[in-house]
């Protein structure tokens, strides 16, 4: 008895996943991907953001450990 359950939910297990791939895969049919353009533009985006946010954290670290400094010196 116990034997069938197993084999049963194993089979169900299976079953669940073979749908949800079917599934992903028609999701997938339905994306709208970008063009080599519009890629390239957002990657631009993308690495002048983070170098610049970057940038950012880097001056105020900066900052702060000069101010540290100061408090630990005297």
């Amino acid at each position: 008895m116990a034997v069938q359950e197993v084999a049963l939910q194993s089979r169900n297990r299976l079953t669940r996943l073979t749908r949800f791939l079917r599934e992903v895969k028609s999701e997938l049919k339905k994306v709208t991907w970008p063009n080599k353009k519009e890629l390239t533009a957002n990657t631009i985006v993308v690495l002048v953001s983070v170098f610049f946010a970057a940038t950012m954290i880097w001056f105020i670290d900066t900052f702060f450990a000069q101010i540290l400094k100061v408090f630990i010196a005297k």
